[in-house]
């Protein structure tokens, strides 16, 4: 019978592919976004957009022990995003 960590690190692997499912996805729509950007001459950067979008995410998180983690991950994400449509920007 397999002991708890083999248990928890078990799903955490699951936990692991969801994300990659979902990172996946949203950069598929990030380079959506940056086309119509491209199409429109909107900047990459709307600063007030993402700090909504880090609010509105920050409060989805109930445990304030993990909180500091999950916003700087977001705020990686965030910076990954802009990263990412530089470099479609830049190869057009």
């Amino acid at each position: 019978m397999p002991d708890r960590l083999e248990e928890d690190r078990k799903l955490i692997d699951e936990i692991d592919a969801q994300l990659a499912v979902l990172f996946e996805k949203r950069f598929q729509i990030v380079k959506d976004v940056i086309d119509y950007k491209i199409e429109n001459r909107l900047p990459i950067l709307d600063s007030g957009r993402e700090q909504e979008i880090i609010a509105r995410n920050c409060a989805r998180i109930s445990d304030d022990d993990i909180l500091h983690y999950f916003r700087r991950m977001y705020t990686d994400i965030l910076e990954l995003s802009k990263e990412y449509q530089q470099d479609i920007l830049d190869s057009k």
